[in-house]
């Protein structure tokens, strides 16, 4: 029953990634995912969140989503539909890796990379509220060792939902901004880079062995 689960699961993942080469949403992801969204625009709400909830399979940046939102939906929508289609992403890597990875392919991740396991272990909450608000770190990622290191479901959905937010928040004004007005952007932009560049340096300190 557990081998037809993972091949249910690797076929599945092909035929997401599959959906995604054929419309070419890799290329210029936020032009080809808003473009894509715009041209189904009665049921361009649902498709965001089936895409974006998703993109873990497809290992696409949250970030692009964000900023196709802000530039599809109005301010408050945007928000709302990112940040749902967001902690559904991590929820399915949660679960995915719960039902899929055995322990023995777990004790050889851990044997692969014990600096991280222990390090991600010692301060899973520190760690990955800094890994899932930080655009430069790879937040999937961050939340894969944690749910190897036995993290509790609700603290893991807390951390992420807390901590990513503000970051959200901040991507959609981004893309909102792109339509309205070019120093509104600017500005938010530099904004970005400078909290991208702080998340940075603290993940940094919290990750030196």
């Amino acid at each position: 029953m557990n081998k037809l689960f993972k091949c249910l699961a690797f076929l599945f993942w092909i035929a997401i990634l599959f959906v995604f080469i054929k419309y070419q949403l890799y290329i210029n992801g936020v032009a080809k995912i808003t473009g894509f969204l715009e041209a189904y625009p009665k049921y361009s709400t649902l498709l965001f969140l089936i895409i974006a909830s998703f993109r873990i399979f497809t290992f696409i940046p949250c970030t692009v989503f964000i900023v196709s939102a802000g530039i599809l939906f109005d301010p408050l929508k945007a928000f709302v539909l990112v940040a749902i289609a967001n902690l559904l992403s991590e929820i399915l890597l949660f679960l995915f890796v719960k039902a899929t990875i055995g322990m023995g392919y777990q004790e050889k991740i851990i044997n692969k990379y014990p600096k991280i396991y222990s390090l991600i272990q010692n301060n899973n909450v520190k760690i990955l509220a800094l890994g899932v608000s930080s655009p430069v770190v790879p937040s999937d990622i961050v939340c894969f060792f944690s749910t190897l290191t036995g993290m509790s479901f609700t603290k893991y959905i807390l951390t992420i939902f807390v901590a990513d937010t503000p970051v959200i928040l901040l991507y959609t004004f981004l893309g909102i901004s792109m339509k309205y007005s070019l120093y509104v952007f600017i500005a938010t932009f530099i904004v970005v880079i400078l909290m991208s560049y702080i998340n940075y340096r603290r993940w940094n300190r919290s990750v030196n062995f």
